[in-house]
């Protein structure tokens, strides 16, 4: 499902998430971006909205312009997105 254009500016990368939590991380990153201004702030704000989630905690978030990752996961529990001209890279750890 790479580069599958999305609400706002939305660009999925890589998705191993059903489409339920698809749509909720997405609603989450939307807000964070309107909410913080700092990368750091933005994937906090992701991180502690996904752990309040019926999902649960245990979530790890990634917010910048240039990284590089290696991350395990827990099945149906990642996505890697482009918003505007931001990588968010979100993940569920056991």
């Amino acid at each position: 499902m790479a580069d599958k254009k999305g609400a706002d500016e939305i660009v999925f990368k890589n998705v191993d998430m059903t489409e339920e939590l698809k749509k909720m991380v997405v609603e989450t990153v939307q807000e964070g971006f309107m909410k913080a201004e700092r990368p750091s702030e933005v994937a906090k704000y992701i991180r502690q909205k996904c752990d309040e989630s019926p999902e649960g905690k245990f979530w790890n978030v990634v917010v910048g312009r240039d990284y590089g990752s290696d991350v395990t996961h827990m099945a149906k529990r990642y996505v890697s997105i482009r918003f505007r001209d931001m990588f968010v890279l979100v993940w569920k750890s056991g």
